[in-house]
């Protein structure tokens, strides 16, 4: 017997009295008719796997045991209990994340239908309520069941090439695109609540949500305009207290409270590195003309101006964010959802994944639109910590309706979710979709879907409905937030392409370019570009045995979902480090040129500022454990990437300039706004440690600034292999290392006399411990980490000149002594 319940939750405002109910539901087995406790969110897939009805899929090929799952119909029940008291207020039924497609029914009676996982649904239920024990059921249909006989109203057949369905369907459904499959996804076409279903019941009116908006902003004054969302229309008059701006009273109109304020002499908020992230906090009062008090809480807010450049110079058309009237280089990675099934993302999850990108020197991120937008946690964070956000609409790689019925269900979504983003002072841009232009035109849709003319035009007729006009029509009646139709601006494959716009670079995975092209090959705004990896031992152990751990076993063909497949990595990995057989230094070679591609690309980058005003690599996190381009796998296990970009984004850094291997030049780069005297001194030493050459300069460094150090020192060793440690203090005064590595003629790793490394502490109880590494000769990338568990250090995958060093690590997991290993070449 499976029981299903709910929470109560008491809220009391004055003379009103709310009450919050989340639900507890079950799931019906289709063919059994068997239930299954669902909990208070998640999908049937979660629920069969919680009853054992089906294995985790992500382990071995079990993804393959979950596809029968779309052929069905599934039946969730809950259930609630009002008094008859409760039957005198307002009641509705509050479904956050629906997915997708389902039919509501309260105590036998339909209630409504959804159709848009990324619309907040709300229903005033009180003519279908009763005293006592009410039944809801919800009844999901799977994406091609219920689009399947939809398809012809659209009148062509739309591309959608990672759906790897049978019958496509991707483009029709407001659902997360990932799901479909994708080329670093397995397919799971979830149905369920991402997030808990309420029933809330309440006295007087209630707000729903709360809006902001910065209309204008001078260093005098900001003008602001700030929105209460009704839950009813009402004709009263509402006080509205505010402890910045005092009391005023207000009649809503269309369900919305409005005011406008202006903020003497504002405090700006800025990007991580430009200044202070400055949020204003206020306390706010509503209540009606009875003095009922419907709304009290804190709010919080930021003051900008942002500003797109996009304008023709020397080099063709420019793509540059401004804050509060200065550029910035924008530095960072693409985001895409952290699971596979989105009610398992806890809040804690999202913010940690921001304190990471602050921590490795990110000031934006881009939420790519395969996915879904981003939760308030997610943005809260990025508020406070100065991250910009660059959000995609929830559009990718596939072309889409423009119907009417299309266009109204989108119009829903972007009503909701605009305002709401908007409201946040890290919003800084919003693209409408991901590589749908680019895809129509470069990608060969009109011959593999056998599109005529007539098809290209009703297509091209969509594009111009959602993307050029829907969209940006409603972004002007919220937000002065800038708007682009699409990213990438220019294609990849034509020197001309590079200097117009943003530019997702693929010449290296989806092409022939060599590794060095990542910095020879730069476009205007770098927004995608990167290099797959394996992940490290003990994430392939949570899915994989030894047996499967070569690149043509068949686990391992399954789980690369790029169609280039796993040779890729291994031509790269080969080309730089040689063959290996053994399949777990394999794998840290596929780090180490993952690494090595993102490296040469970034720094290429900021060393071409202003040319170039950002870098962002593809791609931050995982859904699942498997081969990508990420720099954190899908447990959070820091790849070589994340170490490299951490030190090659800092504000302030000198890093390696490759335009070819072995002819590397080292540059000194700052973004910080304010100018200083910066000390560098460079030692240069033979492998064995012997000491060739010291230099020092004083380097004045400006706003934006790179500039090459040492030429002519270093000049004089450009025909021997040689490492040249650089230290030096940025702004801060903090003092600073780098280590690189000279060969001027490239040649696979030899074999390097193996050094003494030893736990010298573990303490399980602080999840600290100390490493100690005693080499005879120049260690490459020594990269220390353990069989299970995690390991998080300040460097790895570090250069480790002759002699003994202590490196303190940080580790997650009931590790000992033995859990350890290390690589190095």
């Amino acid at each position: 017997m499976v029981r299903i319940g709910f929470v109560a939750i008491l809220i009391f405002l004055a003379n009103q009295v709310m009450a919050q109910m989340s639900l507890s539901w079950k799931v019906q087995h289709p063919v059994s008719k068997n239930w299954m406790k669902l909990g208070e969110k998640g999908s049937v897939q979660e629920a069969l796997i919680a009853a054992k009805q089906l294995p985790d899929p992500f382990v071995g090929m079990n993804e393959d045991k979950f596809t029968w799952i779309e052929n069905h119909q599934w039946i969730l029940e809950s259930e609630f209990v009002l008094s008859e008291s409760d039957l005198k207020n307002f009641v509705d039924l509050d479904f956050p994340s629906v997915d997708t497609y389902a039919s509501i029914f309260l105590n036998g009676n339909f209630v409504a239908e959804t159709n848009n996982a990324f619309v907040h649904y709300r229903f005033d239920v009180q003519d279908k309520i009763i005293a006592g024990t009410n039944k809801l059921k919800v009844v999901f249909t799977p994406p091609i069941m219920y689009q399947k006989p939809r398809l012809t109203k659209v009148g062509v057949t739309l591309p959608a090439p990672n759906d790897v369905g049978k019958t496509k369907v991707a483009p029709h459904c407001r659902k997360p695109q990932y799901q479909f499959g994708w080329d670093w996804s397995l397919r799971m076409l979830t149905m369920g609540f991402n997030e808990p279903v309420r029933v809330s019941i309440y006295s007087s009116n209630k707000v729903l949500s709360n809006y902001s908006n910065t209309l204008e902003v001078s260093a005098e004054k900001a003008i602001s305009e700030f929105t209460l969302l009704l839950a009813k229309e009402s004709s009263e008059s509402f006080t509205w207290k505010s402890t910045l701006f005092g009391d005023q009273i207000l009649k809503s109109e269309n369900k919305q409270l409005k005011r406008t304020e202006s903020i003497s002499n504002p405090k700006l908020w800025w990007p991580r590195g430009q200044g202070e992230a400055y949020l204003y906090t206020d306390h706010w009062i509503l209540q009606n003309e009875k003095g009922v008090v419907i709304l009290e809480k804190d709010v919080r807010f930021g003051v900008k101006k942002v500003e797109l450049i996009q304008e023709k110079d020397q080099w063709g058309r420019s793509f540059q964010i401004k804050v509060n009237g200065r550029p910035v280089f924008c530095k960072g990675a693409d985001y895409i959802p952290d699971d596979i099934f989105p009610a398992r993302i806890t809040d804690e999850k999202l913010r940690n994944s921001v304190q990471t990108m602050l921590d490795c020197n990110f000031n934006m991120v881009r939420i790519w639109g395969g996915g879904f937008y981003p939760r308030e946690s997610f943005l809260e964070a990025c508020d406070e910590g100065g991250l910009m956000v660059w959000e995609d609409f929830m559009f990718a790689c596939a072309m889409y309706p423009g119907t009417d019925e299309f266009l109204a269900n989108v119009k829903t979504e972007l009503e909701q979710q605009i305002p709401r983003l908007a409201s946040h002072a890290s919003l800084t841009l919003f693209n409408g979709n991901n590589e749908v232009d680019v895809a129509w035109k470069n990608w060969g849709f009109q011959k593999d879907y056998n599109l005529s003319k007539k098809d290209e035009v009703l297509i091209n007729s969509f594009y111009q409905k959602l993307f050029k006009e829907l969209i940006p029509q409603t972004l002007k009646t919220f937000t002065k937030i800038p708007y682009e139709h699409t990213s990438p601006l220019s294609n990849w494959g034509n020197d001309l392409f590079y200097n117009d716009g943003t530019q997702h670079y693929w010449g290296v995975w989806h092409g022939s370019d060599p590794i060095e092209d990542f910095g020879r090959k730069s476009g205007r705004f770098n927004a995608e570009y990167g290099f797959q990896s394996f992940p490290e031992l003990a994430t392939l152990s949570s899915f994989s045995k030894p047996d499967d751990w070569a690149l043509d076993s068949p686990l391992m063909k399954l789980r690369q979902k790029s169609y280039v497949g796993n040779n890729m990595i291994a031509k790269h990995s080969d080309l730089l480090y040689g063959k290996t057989a053994d399949f777990q230094r394999f794998v840290y070679f596929s780090q180490l040129t993952q690494a090595k591609a993102v490296g040469i690309a970034v720094i290429a980058h900021r060393t071409t500022f202003p040319r170039c005003a950002g870098t962002l690599y593809w791609q931050f996190n995982d859904c699942w454990p498997a081969p990508t381009w990420s720099s954190i796998d899908y447990y959070g296990r820091w790849k070589a990437l994340q170490y490299q970009v951490r030190n090659d984004f800092k504000d302030v850094t000198i890093a390696e300039r490759i335009d070819t291997l072995g002819k590397e030049k080292y540059v000194l780069i700052s973004d910080i706004p304010t100018g200083f005297l910066c000390e560098i001194e460079a030692e240069v030493t033979d492998f064995k440690g012997k000491l060739l050459g010291s230099f020092t300069c004083h380097q004045s460094v400006a706003y934006p600034h790179s500039v090459e150090l040492f030429p002519q020192e270093l000049k004089a060793f450009k025909e021997q292999d040689f490492a040249v440690k650089f230290t030096w203090k940025d702004e801060t005064g903090k003092t600073c290392e780098r280590l690189f590595i000279h060969e001027p003629v490239h040649k696979s790793p030899s074999a390097v006399p193996e050094p003494v490394v030893t736990i010298e502490s573990l303490d399980l109880s602080t999840g600290k411990g100390v490493v100690m590494v005693e080499n005879q000769i120049l260690l490459q990338d020594f990269w220390f980490t353990s069989k299970d568990g995690k390991v998080l250090m300040e460097q790895n995958f570090v250069h480790l000149l002759p002699g003994k060093h202590r490196i303190e690590f940080e580790f997650e997991g009931k590790l000992n002594k033995d859990s350890f290993f290390w690589f190095y070449h």
